[in-house]
């Protein structure tokens, strides 16, 4: 193989694994308790930078173009000046111990759910939250719980890269309270990958169909 094949190739391979990231920090909320599931297309099909989103560019796109978000049941609520660390996503299991975010993916992209972080609000007594992410074909793809003391604080949770769905799958990010005051916790800087990207999926097919064109000719 000569250097341009090997450059080529080279190119061919980045681009299969090429994705975006798009990381959700609630910054610009302006009031609190308000549903977050009201506020209309929350979280979907996220291209560019605004004060609640952070975007980086992937091969040829940025963000998560082809994932959209449900803010499943009540108790997601907006939050400004979350005991003393910005804005937030309030997580109020008041009646209600699980609370859920579902992840879809368009046909020809993964949802890999990266990393986010978990707060309690000081004085919430010793709280535990079991957090895991799910496929609706694959079950569980990761899953683990988190602890506080009655002093709060936050913690940074980040999955292990095998916790990506399959193409086109439905990933659903869920929340179970197992000790602590129901209204103390919350979510901040959800950070989420869309894999491959739509034109890197059709960039390596584009490369695979010339590798096999070449060949043929070299067999002719």
């Amino acid at each position: 193989m000569n250097a341009r094949n090997c450059a080529l190739a080279s190119c061919l391979l980045a681009s299969s694994v090429a994705h975006a990231t798009t990381v959700i920090t609630f910054d610009g909320f302006s009031s609190n308790n308000a549903d977050i599931a009201a506020i209309a297309g929350f979280g979907d099909n996220i291209v560019a930078n605004s004060p609640s989103f952070s975007v980086s560019q992937g091969l040829l796109v940025s963000g998560t173009p082809g994932i959209s978000l449900d803010w499943l049941t009540a108790g997601w609520d907006t939050y400004t000046g979350w005991n003393g660390r910005g804005s937030v996503a309030q997580i109020d299991f008041n009646g209600i111990p699980t609370i859920s975010i579902l992840f879809t993916p368009t046909p020809d992209s993964a949802v890999v759910v990266k990393a986010f972080d978990l707060d309690e609000w000081a004085g919430g007594g010793a709280g535990s939250i079991n957090w895991n992410v799910s496929g609706s074909s694959s079950g569980i793809l990761a899953s683990g719980n988190w602890t506080k003391t009655n002093a709060g604080g936050r913690d940074t949770i980040a999955l292990p890269a095998s916790s990506a769905g399959l193409l086109g799958e439905p990933v659903t990010l869920s929340f179970t309270l197992l000790s602590g005051a129901s209204s103390y916790f919350a979510l901040d800087n959800l950070t989420f990958d869309q894999v491959p990207e739509p034109s890197s999926a059709m960039l390596a097919g584009l490369g695979l169909g010339a590798a096999i064109m070449r060949r043929r000719r070299h067999s002719a």
